[in-house]
């Protein structure tokens, strides 16, 4: 596989999962399930499939009356999961699902910031899916490319015997900012109690202006609007029984009209929540721009004892 930028960071994402330790200590019983449903030899569609199963594969090391902690711990162990997922779903293809907002070039993370006043905040995103322009910037191994700055200097690649990631990318996305795609992906372990935070940080977005001219989207002459692409979507477990969420709930219509939609770790049932498998589909078919993504991961997951034996899959 490629070493590009895209498959760098991919890893970096990844490797940030396993960083948590609720998403750490449940991969130790979430990897068997994985292997179960995917069998010993791995095809795209299986791998996809996975997204039908992902809560139940997260309940298999839930309990019942879980402490606050434990609750929360669960929420990160949720985030992890998913970011494994799409990451692996996304695998040579241009898309990378980035865990950490930090991670992100600064030009994207300036684009989301909300200003009230002098005040920054960012969307309680867990997730950001960053589609990278098709050039050979970001397609091409990542030691062969010459990036300068601002003042026509080149940047090292490697700092201190690392690839310098930051730097570059920050430059990259600063010069190509209007042909990324962006995509936030909000991550909660329970729908009711969690369903209108989605729902008022997609209208903040949707919002082309505001009457109160204190209150502004973008920083540094970054904005959401300038971007090729960006959605906002909801993904939930969730942990109340399913039998409670009709078309006419308040929890269900909540996030019924995000921009990237709504998806649970489920088969899709119409009206209520779409599979997260759905998503790739729905919001980022360009990732995989001249095939589709099929073929995409089919090519890619053969290197999954290898140059991606960081998604500890095999």
């Amino acid at each position: 596989m490629t070493a590009n930028i895209i498959e760098h960071l991919r890893r970096v994402s990844v490797e940030s999962s396993f960083e948590l330790s609720a998403f750490r200590n449940g991969w130790s019983t979430w990897k068997g399930e994985v292997t179960q449903l995917t069998g010993n030899t791995f095809q795209a569609g299986e791998i996809l499939n996975i997204g039908d199963h992902l809560s139940d594969i997260f309940s298999t090391t839930g309990s019942s009356g879980r402490s606050q902690s434990e609750v929360s711990g669960g929420g990160y162990g949720w985030e992890g999961l998913i970011c494994w997922y799409l990451n692996l779903c996304f695998a040579g293809s241009r898309g990378v699902a980035v865990r950490k907002i930090s991670d992100l070039p600064d030009p994207l993370r300036d684009s989301i910031s909300v200003n009230y006043g002098n005040f920054k905040s960012n969307t309680e995103s867990d997730i950001a899916i960053v589609i990278f322009p098709n050039i050979p910037e970001f397609t091409n191994p990542k030691n062969s490319i010459s990036i300068s700055d601002s003042r026509g200097n080149t940047i090292s690649t490697n700092t201190r015997g690392t690839f310098n990631l930051k730097e570059i990318l920050n430059r990259l996305a600063e010069v190509h900012f209007d042909q990324f795609e962006l995509g936030i992906i909000q991550c909660k372990t329970n729908w009711n109690d969690n369903a209108q935070i989605p729902m008022l940080w997609s209208m903040i977005y949707e919002a082309d202006t505001f009457t109160n001219s204190s209150i502004s989207i973008g920083r540094n002459s970054y904005s959401i609007h300038d971007l090729a692409k960006f959605t906002y979507s909801f993904c939930t477990v969730p942990t109340n029984d399913l039998s409670i969420y009709k078309q006419n709930s308040t929890a269900v219509n909540r996030v019924r009209n995000l921009t990237g939609g709504n998806y649970w770790g489920y088969p899709s049932v119409s009206g209520i929540a779409s599979s997260i498998k759905e998503i790739f589909n729905s919001n980022f078919r360009n990732a995989f721009s001249g095939t589709n993504q099929r073929t995409t991961l089919n090519s890619a997951i053969r290197d999954l004892s290898s140059d991606l034996s960081y998604f500890d899959i095999i």
